[in-house]
């Protein structure tokens, strides 16, 4: 079986460092290959990536255009990189250290057709094509099992278990042509934060919560 592990660029977040830790964990039963789209050849990213033991591939989707696409196509262009590369296993870090919205992981699923299960502590392989794994939910922990594609996501961990570092490997380019993707279907990321505004919650902290139901009536 692959696992691909995705890594944002050009910096991998927290969680997406958890995501290549906990997938690097099944290096004796899958062919580990991780995947970044976007950003510089050079990137700290693909570094890591590339220096880690447990990968076996470093594969760079690099094209301008991804640099300003949404969530969405984000989640649509590894998506297709995934089925080109015939993975069973797809892994990426719950949401990125900036903007923090955690879409990307659906975005891929949503693409491949697969179930997504988040907030994954840990994950076994069983036989055949059956993946055994551990999720936080609700403060307690549980454990599901679920065949093959399955998309997981990880939340950042406390404490990151250290990498077991090989030889450093360059990445290989995987260009869109490849993937059987064109260009005009990627969507712009819509500029939104440069337009956010001080909210309801911070006026209402200047006042008492007899005058909080007039001041919400009047910002509807």
């Amino acid at each position: 079986m692959i696992a691909v592990v995705c890594l944002e660029s050009p910096t991998a977040s927290r969680a997406s460092r958890a995501a290549l830790d906990l997938t690097s964990a099944l290096a004796s039963q899958v062919q580990v290959i991780a995947l970044c789209a976007g950003g510089p050849p050079g990137s700290p990213s693909l570094a890591l990536a590339g220096a880690c033991a447990a990968v076996s591939r470093v594969l760079h989707i690099d094209d301008p255009l991804l640099a300003g696409t949404d969530s969405f196509t984000l989640g649509l262009v590894l998506a297709e990189a995934v089925r080109f590369l015939e993975a069973g296993l797809v892994v990426a870090g719950d949401r990125s250290d900036d903007e923090g919205q955690g879409l990307v992981p659906a975005a891929i699923a949503h693409h491949l057709g697969a179930p997504l299960l988040s907030r994954v502590q840990a994950v076994t392989l069983t036989e055949g094509d059956t993946v055994q794994v551990t999720v936080r939910s609700g403060g307690q922990l549980a454990t599901l099992r679920g065949a093959t594609p399955l998309v997981l996501s990880t939340p950042p961990a406390p404490a990151v278990r250290e990498l077991t570092m090989g030889a450093s490997r360059a990445p290989e380019a995987l260009p869109f042509a490849r993937l059987g993707l064109d260009a005009s279907r990627l969507v712009p990321r819509p500029d939104l934060l440069g337009a956010l505004v001080p909210g309801t919650a911070e006026i209402a902290a200047e006042m008492t919560w007899d005058e909080l139901p007039s001041v919400l009536s009047r910002h509807r």
